[in-house]
């Protein structure tokens, strides 16, 4: 019965978006709007025909760019996180800190960076990773601290150590929450990493974008934007794949 109801919704979903595919082609077709300002499908696919390694060799780009951006984010927000909860110190000052700095505009800091450590793949890497950084820490820190008090007293009966209770207890209660944060994250840090492009890359997909913007070239822009589009669903759907892997006792209720 479950198969059936999985079957029935993948079928609504592929003829929902590919009758709109295909109204977006008769409608380009009929009014006969010019590519330039709104390409047909069909030209986007001729153009992934034509161009489909250079779109790939844009789309690697961006993906290390994202993908180590995000690992940076999820290995020092985690343990940015554990640090916050566990020592007042830190809690008071940083916490704090890591808040207001969440208010400013990503964008605004990103032509920094170019200045810090210049116009190589690292800006982009570093802005990736700022983006993605304070959704890992947040969610975290909420798992940590969001339990019920009177299971960390029954723990703290039976066992006097903190780490005890950190590794049987807190630990395991965070990771819906990291990885909630991570679902957040990962996208994220590719629009950091697209940011980082617009202002000074040479290679990526925002770097396409913005050149054949400048050359009002909209389909291969369109083209860029849809190689995006799939590559942000990959790295989202390893995320959740992941959770279901190492949480195959959390389970989610699904919409429909």
């Amino acid at each position: 019965m479950l198969e059936v109801l999985q079957a029935g919704r993948v079928a609504r979903i592929t003829v929902f978006y590919a009758g709109a595919i295909l109204l977006w082609e008769l409608l380009v077709k009929l009014l006969e709007v010019p590519d330039w300002l709104l390409p047909a499908p069909s030209q986007i696919i001729d153009v992934i025909v034509d161009k489909n390694p250079v779109m790939l060799s844009h789309t690697l780009v961006t993906l290390y760019e994202s993908v180590l951006g995000f690992a940076l984010a999820l290995v020092l927000g985690v343990i940015c996180a554990i640090g916050i909860v566990h020592f007042p110190l830190l809690r008071d000052t940083l916490y704090p800190g890591l808040i207001m700095f969440n208010s400013f505009p990503k964008v605004a800091i990103a032509p920094l960076f170019v200045v810090w450590i210049g116009i190589g793949i690292e800006s982009k890497i570093a802005n990736a990773f700022l983006t993605a950084v304070f959704p890992i820490v947040l969610n975290t820190i909420m798992g940590l601290t969001n339990m019920d008090p009177e299971l960390l007293e029954l723990v703290r009966s039976m066992s006097k150590s903190r780490w005890v209770l950190f590794w049987k207890i807190r630990l395991p209660h965070s990771l819906p929450y990291l990885f909630a944060g991570c679902k957040i994250a990962i996208s994220l840090a590719v629009i950091g990493a697209i940011v980082g492009e617009f202002i000074s890359g040479r290679s990526g997909l925002g770097y396409l974008v913005l050149s054949a913007n400048n050359y009002f070239n909209t389909p291969m822009a369109f083209t860029a934007l849809l190689y995006l589009v799939v590559m942000s669903l990959a790295l989202y759907g390893l995320v959740i794949l992941a959770e279901k892997l190492m949480l195959p006792w959390s389970r989610r209720e699904t919409v429909g």
